[in-house]
């Protein structure tokens, strides 16, 4: 008799959908029930983004299935918390979050999704209200008003309510910050990629000029190194010496970033010790040539498990990050290194990857680093908006912050459109913030987003992504249209800045 292949067994074990047939799976089965405002059932395709976390908001890995009106989760033998991309009338699309009262789930049973979100979103903005009163901060009565009426309303009246209670409390917060600040923080930089120069025109240059100190070059891997032997720094020499006859800080974008769209033919099918070797002599090359130009340096982005088409293990794309940390150091001794990551709740991560692998959260993979002794000096959070309301984001960021290192965020955007962007190179918006993206939603979202982060010391920068559409990245991300015209947000953040201190336009 033949003997099944140990991964074989892996795979069914991992991907097998007739979850009947898993006795042990029957015992420790959560179901999660979710129903519309009216009651019916909410279907499949509109329960998105459904993972678990533990209660460290750690992605946990578990079997999990997603049907019409409700989903089922394989318990784990730990504390979890479910969470779910969830229409909520009069706020918006928003990721909402179960704890249990902070308690997590543990055993079998049926839970009233909408219902426990409701109670932890209130638990967190009660525990958000009193962080303010500690800092000084008082909310006007209409909102214990309103907070209190979320408590005794059913949950996705008490959910609208407590949510915009959350942001509101959030910003609050962040303005009584702001409001404390003697002067102008003279370390925070606002900064926007500068790949629309010269192509884009005069028009481009001086709106760049209005509202950055801060640029970032283009330096993408298939652009300046597209064979083994060649290198092409024309593009690259091109936007740093404009950058720098502003007197901008700058940052080359990554010169060892592995994603497929960018990585080029000869280094892909190779032994890891090649791969370790060309990282350590590009990025040395790198941060030599603009030493004393450029002040920080990406030495990875987005090596967390996610762009990796060199497909590295979890132990070496580690290792990189420590060989790309000293290659910096070597090719330029003053350059401010940067771990750079994205999705940065790791939805991702609550499940295996294709080959039945655990993958890592950014969270996990910054863990890791330190633990193995890389040496950088910036962690970089990529912020496009993330469907997530400003007080998921708040707490997210002072996560981020327990590592006791300045962040960045290197990448931001949102849209100013709903739909298809043709131009765009990721083409369809994201769920709206507060019901489909209009040019002042994106505004609102630039106002509170940019008063949140320049509010928290430790975040010493903030990079959009890109000022403007017709060549962007995000769909229709740019706080500029096509035609170079400014968008409300474009006039929203330069009113910011001058209100906080900062005026570029003389530079």
């Amino acid at each position: 008799m033949k003997r099944i292949p140990l991964v074989l067994l892996l795979i069914v074990f991992l991907f097998y959908p007739a979850e009947s047939s898993d006795k042990l799976g029957e015992q420790k089965k959560l179901r999660v029930h979710f129903v519309d405002p009216a009651g019916n059932n909410i279907p499949a395709s509109q329960i998105r983004r459904f993972h678990c976390r533990d209660l460290s908001d750690e992605p946990c890995p578990t079997r999990t299935y997603v049907h019409d009106g409700y989903a089922t989760v394989i318990l784990p033998n730990k504390p979890i918390q479910v969470c779910a991309l969830i229409k909520v009338p009069d706020f918006g699309e928003v990721t909402l979050y179960a704890d249990r009262r902070g308690k997590g789930f543990v055993h079998p049973g049926d839970v009233d999704f909408i219902a426990e979100a409701a109670v932890t979103r209130i638990m967190r903005v009660t525990e958000a209200v009193k962080q303010a009163e500690r800092e000084g901060v008082r909310m006007p009565e209409e909102f214990y008003a309103r907070l209190d009426e979320a408590k005794q309303s059913p949950p996705y009246k008490s959910l609208a309510l407590a949510l915009r209670a959350g942001e509101e409390v959030t910003l609050a917060r962040a303005r009584h910050r702001i409001a404390q600040f003697k002067e102008p923080r003279r370390d925070f930089y606002f900064g926007c990629n500068s790949f629309g120069h010269p192509t884009r025109g005069p028009d481009y240059d001086r709106r760049f000029r209005e509202i950055f100190n801060f640029g970032i070059p283009n330096l993408y891997l298939s652009h300046y190194a597209p064979d083994e032997n060649v290198r092409d720094f024309a593009r690259t020499d091109l936007e740093v010496e404009w950058l720098n006859s502003m007197g901008m800080a700058i940052k080359p974008c990554p010169p060892f970033y592995i994603a497929a769209s960018v990585t080029p033919d000869w280094l892909k099918n190779k032994p890891y010790a090649y791969i370790k070797k060309a990282a350590y002599s590009l990025v040395k090359e790198v941060c030599a040539r603009y030493a004393g130009k450029a002040q920080f340096c990406e030495i990875v982005n987005e090596a967390h498990d996610y762009s990796n088409a060199l497909r590295l293990s979890p132990a070496e794309l580690t290792n990189l990050a420590k060989v790309c940390s000293i290659a910096a150091r070597d090719g330029d001794p003053k350059v401010l290194r940067i771990i750079n990551s994205c999705h940065l709740w790791g939805e991702y991560a609550a499940k295996p990857s294709r080959t039945g692998q655990a993958r890592r959260s950014p969270f996990a993979y910054i863990r890791d680093c330190i633990r193995y002794g890389v040496n950088f000096e910036i962690i970089g959070l990529q912020m496009y908006y993330p469907e997530y309301d400003l007080l998921e984001i708040d707490r997210l960021l002072e996560r981020y912050s327990t590592f006791g290192k300045p962040i960045h965020i290197t990448e931001m955007g949102c849209s100013s459109a709903p739909g298809i962007d043709p131009n765009a190179q990721r083409k369809k918006a994201t769920a709206g913030w507060r019901g489909e993206w209009t040019e002042e939603m994106q505004a609102d979202w630039v106002e509170a987003i940019y008063t949140i982060c320049y509010s928290k010391p430790y975040v010493q920068a903030i990079c959009w992504w890109d000022l403007a559409d017709a060549v962007s990245f995000w769909p229709y991300g740019g706080l500029l249209r096509g035609d170079l015209s400014p968008k409300p947000a474009f006039f929203r953040l330069k009113s910011l800045e001058e209100k906080w201190g900062y005026h570029f336009g003389s530079q």
